[in-house]
């Protein structure tokens, strides 16, 4: 049976699966004591019990699944917005304003940072995440801008004592190279980043002209 759009709270865990490569790895259903959230269109690939939006739903219409509508409604997982479409008839807003009395901040990128400001209030022991890559092949905007807007929310989840668990392939709270550390591999070379860009055009305004993402071993 659905939930109701009220959320638990106090789980040991929940489990955000989100798009990126590594969501394949969520475990297929929850267990005793502990939700999945899924967001946008991964419903088609896996279960959820729960639904998160912000994009405009034409969007993923447009994009990923033209019965958007009737697939959620016939599945009947609540769907948390950032708008009220009152086609989707398990709806409810994301608590943004709830987020913003608690943090006096607005930090959201996109809607894994939703997610996890939203899984904080429920004071879970553990968060969770699969799809969650936030990998620096997958784009300048993911990678400089979203990435440390999840990050935020990791910061804040760890600071009041809840447990983050990521894959292996993501790069959330890591950087392209883990350096020198004990334990690490030994940092590459940075062959495929600044030595492409010519010499003469290595000034800050040059530099604005390239986007400089690593390649193989350098990720």
């Amino acid at each position: 049976m659905p939930l109701s759009t009220e959320f638990v709270k106090g789980l040991d865990k929940i489990t955000i699966c989100a798009q990126g490569p590594s969501w394949y790895q969520c475990p297929p259903m929850p267990e005793k004591n502990t939700e999945i959230w899924g967001c946008n269109a991964i419903y088609r690939d896996h279960y959820v019990d729960r639904l998160f939006v912000c994009h405009d739903i034409r969007v993923i219409m447009l994009h990923d699944d033209e019965d958007f509508v009737e697939n959620v409604n016939k599945m009947g997982m609540p769907v948390y917005m950032t708008y009220d479409y009152k086609v989707i008839n398990n709806r409810a807003k994301i608590p943004i304003n709830e987020i913003m009395n608690k943090w006096g901040v607005g930090f959201f990128l996109n809607v894994i940072a939703y997610m996890i400001a939203t899984a904080i209030l429920q004071e879970p022991k553990v968060i969770s995440m699969y799809g969650v890559d936030m990998r620096p092949d997958a784009g300048n905007e993911t990678y400089i801008n979203e990435k440390g807007s999840v990050e935020f929310w990791c910061g804040v989840a760890r600071g009041r004592g809840i447990k983050i668990i990521n894959t292996p392939e993501s790069f959330v709270l890591r950087t392209k190279q883990m350096g020198n550390f004990q334990g690490y591999r030994n940092k590459l070379h940075q062959e495929g980043l600044y030595v492409n860009v010519p010499k003469e055009e290595r000034t800050p305004e040059g530099i604005r002209n390239y986007i400089l993402l690593p390649v193989g071993e350098e990720i």
